[in-house]
């Protein structure tokens, strides 16, 4: 009887150090190690390849988080020195390359989570102009079954000869600002069943039908947007191809420590 009481503490420690070990390795399951680089094309030929439209309709989201220099947070991903050695290849020789252009890079840790729950990536990148940068927007890393890349990212061609018939959506700086109210620039974006179920989701929304631009921006000739969603596996270079600009992402599985 007497040896039996003697057991139950270690029993009882035991399942305990299980425990914790069992929550440890629960908050690391998903956990990501994200190299990515945005580029742009310099060939002069790319400039009229196509027409891009001028009817861009730009917005952030609500739900949103920035690539922090620290893991101040659980949620917010973090950015970490080391890179994937044959994505650094990659990237190295983009740099060497006279035609293309580095607008953005950087290596991160994250808890990756479902769709519908993660939160978009704010992008900066390129040389900043007025208030803006040749690169904005964001993008949302994911995972289901499958990794998914979902990007929503503009590249701006600035210049003399540009007129400021365009609207740029400021980042959001807080999370407590509220959601900037973008212009309408097309008419037929209006009666489109797009914005309808964007109207039904924004009741308080009112287009105007002039485009809302900040006397400080400067004159814009060109907005080039990708739009994508990209389906990709752990482990593998993934190349987003576009005339104007592309995007190099690789996406790593980090190890759960063991119990």
């Amino acid at each position: 009887m007497s040896t039996r009481l003697r057991l139950r503490p270690c029993a009882l420690l035991a399942l305990l150090l299980w425990g914790f070990s069992a929550v440890a390795f629960a908050q690391n399951s998903d956990r990501y190690h994200i190299d990515m680089v945005i580029y742009a094309n310099n060939d002069p030929a790319n400039m009229y390849e196509e027409d891009w439209p001028d009817n861009v309709h730009l917005r952030y989201p609500r739900k949103w988080v920035r690539l922090q220099s620290n893991d101040s947070t659980s949620d917010s991903p973090y950015i970490v020195d080391s890179s994937d050695p044959e994505f650094a290849k990659v990237a190295a020789s983009l740099r060497m390359s006279s035609r293309f252009k580095p607008l953005f890079q950087a290596s991160w840790e994250q808890d990756l989570k479902a769709r519908k729950k993660s939160p978009a990536i704010l992008i900066q990148g390129g040389k900043q102009i007025g208030k803006h940068y040749e690169l904005e927007g964001y993008i949302r890393v994911s995972v289901e079954r499958y990794l998914h890349l979902d990007t929503n990212l503009w590249l701006v061609n600035y210049g003399n000869r540009g007129e400021n018939n365009y609207y740029l959506p400021h980042q959001p700086l807080s999370y407590n600002e509220p959601e900037e109210q973008a212009p309408l620039i097309d008419t037929a974006f209006e009666a489109s069943p797009e914005y309808a179920q964007f109207k039904q989701q924004n009741p308080d929304f009112k287009p105007t039908t002039q485009p809302q631009t900040d006397a400080s921006d400067a004159p814009i000739e060109q907005i080039v947007v990708m739009k994508q969603k990209r389906r990709m596996r752990s482990d593998e270079l993934h190349f987003i191809d576009h005339p104007k600009f592309g995007t190099i992402i690789k996406i790593t599985k980090i190890a759960p420590p063991k119990p």
